[in-house]
């Protein structure tokens, strides 16, 4: 019934399909774009030559404890059903640590990757029979690297290696590789079938009969919802960075038949990606835009303004700053909620809390002037930033020192929102809506968002003092409270939280 519903919303809001368009704020090296899916179908079966690669990395499980002056938690698990959220505290004094949180993917229709355990992907790499000289130069092994290498095989991280580390330790992703693919239609097929139909759901189909007596789909269903959990198409034609068709780029859509069960187990969630995205830079493989659409196979929405020129001027938010925005560094604290990943520490009321770097322990402070047991809502994040691990190797895209990160995020579901080009269950996105999702509050008070080291909180400054003596919520409020590093080293920054 889910799914019916969903395939509705498809047709009526000509849903686009989430993708990465870093091109026109970055450089050719994050290029990606919104592509907006339409359809036909075509399937038939071709032999084909087939190389498996298998990975079993066993998972690895840690509980992180955050430590705080008032109290000490540990972050709780995902859930996988919605479940009201319950609150535990010792005293008044102390940030509430909340339990059975509703997520992101309680709330969405369904679910592709799930975000905790043992999870396998398909991936299928794809020539065309009109161009099978392999272009781009790409080969298996080099796929098997990007998505299942550890930190040591690649310059920056593979897909395993970034979601263990990002998720601490909760997701183990790796991937099945299968092919070279030779598809049974020419080049000009799918670039006339982009015009007017789903050319991405008919190859994904022509791969899934081909492959039928080789792969059991149901091993790849890990949350058990009859679906398959995700399928990546890695496809050797030239990216169209600067000219060609919009069908040659990098995004993540879902499956647009209805009709079609492999093992007991229907496609749904895909990411289709061009190999040239691997050479990107200077990296030996790059795995940085699977990593970004992997965000949105758990349900992330992307974080950059995907049109500058309407009338919201949402070209900020992040600056960049963020893997759902430029395809750099870690994932924010607010996407960490999301799915699962860390567990925030709700002030309500007056205190001083310590917290430690957030790419060791999740920790971060959810403020807010009265808690209703849910993190859809409009509140204000604390992290301790540190240019350290998923951030070092981009550090100076981001920020180059330890520093407090504040963000503003508006994250109420209960209208959702949707245009000709954004759909998403929230009320708010960073594209085109009046008020952003999600932004970093400057420090440097400079309306441009143009991030950098100046827009972290440091020893002194005062949020509510000498930094924002008034600043509203987006019903035109103001913010009632102050909060003050007061003390900050490698290990730990002391925050004092006055209401």
């Amino acid at each position: 019934m889910r799914r019916i519903l969903l395939f509705i919303i498809v047709l009526t809001l000509t849903f686009t399909a989430v993708s990465c368009d870093f091109f026109d704020q970055f450089t050719s090296e994050d290029s990606q774009s919104t592509v907006a899916i339409t359809t036909t179908i075509q399937s038939t079966t071709t032999e084909t030559d087939v190389i498996v690669t298998e990975t079993t990395t066993e998972a690895v499980t840690t509980e992180s404890t955050t430590q705080v002056t008032t109290v000490t938690s540990t972050e709780s698990s995902t859930t996988t059903t919605t479940a009201a959220s319950t609150t535990t505290t010792s005293s008044p004094d102390e940030p509430i640590v909340p339990t059975n949180l509703s997520l992101i993917q309680d709330e969405l229709y369904y679910v592709g990757i799930p975000t905790e355990g043992d999870v396998k992907v398909l991936v299928f790499a794809v020539e065309f029979i009109d161009d099978p000289a392999l272009s781009s130069g790409i080969t298996l092994n080099d796929i098997d690297i990007a998505f299942n290498g550890s930190d040591t095989e690649i310059d920056y991280e593979s897909l395993n290696s970034y979601y263990l580390e990002s998720s601490f330790g909760k997701l183990n992703l790796t991937a099945d590789i299968f092919g070279f693919y030779t598809t049974d239609d020419p080049i000009s097929y799918y670039e006339a079938e982009y015009e007017t139909g789903y050319p991405d759901s008919d190859l994904i189909l022509e791969l899934l009969e081909a492959y039928d007596d080789l792969i059991d789909y149901s091993d790849y269903d890990a949350n058990n919802d009859g679906y398959i959990d995700g399928i990546y198409i890695v496809y050797d034609h030239p990216v169209s960075y600067y000219s060609g068709s919009d069908f040659w780029w990098a995004y993540q859509t879902i499956f647009m038949y209805e009709e079609y069960s492999f093992d007991g187990v229907e496609p749904l969630y895909f990411s289709w990606v061009g190999a040239d995205f691997f050479f990107e830079g200077s990296d030996n493989i790059n795995a940085r835009t699977i990593i970004h659409e992997t965000g949105h196979m758990l349900g992330l929405d992307d974080y950059y303004d995907y049109y500058d020129s309407d009338p919201y001027d949402n070209s900020g938010g992040l600056g960049g700053v963020d893997m759902m925005d430029s395809a750099r560094g870690d994932h924010n604290p607010f996407s960490k909620m999301l799915l699962g990943w860390v567990t925030p520490l709700v002030v309500e009321s007056s205190m001083t809390v310590d917290i430690t770097p957030f790419l060791e322990n999740g920790d971060v402070i959810l403020l807010i002037d009265d808690w209703n047991d849910t993190i859809f809502d409009e509140y204000i994040l604390i992290s301790y930033y540190t240019p350290t691990g998923l951030n070092e190797a981009d550090k100076y895209y981001l920020f180059s020192k330890y520093g407090v990160v504040m963000y503003h995020v508006s994250a109420q579901i209960d209208d959702g929102y949707n245009s000709d080009y954004y759909y998403t269950i929230f009320n708010n996105n960073n594209t085109d809506s009046e008020h952003k999702i999600i932004k970093i509050i400057e420090a440097d008070m400079d309306l441009e968002v143009n991030i950098g080291n100046d827009d972290l909180f440091l020893v002194d400054d005062v949020f509510g003092g000498n930094i924002y003596a008034t600043y509203k919520w987006y019903d035109n409020t103001f913010v009632q409270l102050e909060v003050d590093v007061t003390f900050m080293d490698n290990d730990k920054a002391t925050i004092d939280i006055r209401f």
